[in-house]
């Protein structure tokens, strides 16, 4: 099995909502989307996907994705 780590360096986010960038990172978790096997070897990707907080939004709570 071929184990690819990857995780985004970007610091901030933009909102989606209101188009502000967030800094405030909210939490992260892992992602293992499938992908086809190389020279005959599975292959896991692991994604570390972080949210951010926005932190122009009314209710402070607009989750935002780093993918």
């Amino acid at each position: 099995m071929i184990r690819v780590g990857v995780r985004c360096r970007t610091a901030r986010a933009r909102c989606p909502g209101c188009g502000s960038w967030s800094g405030r990172v909210h939490g992260s978790y892992l992602r293992f989307p499938a992908d086809l096997p190389v020279a005959g070897r599975r292959v896991m990707l692991q994604l570390r996907v972080r949210r951010f907080t926005c932190e122009e939004s009314p209710a402070g709570g607009g989750r935002l994705l780093n993918r």
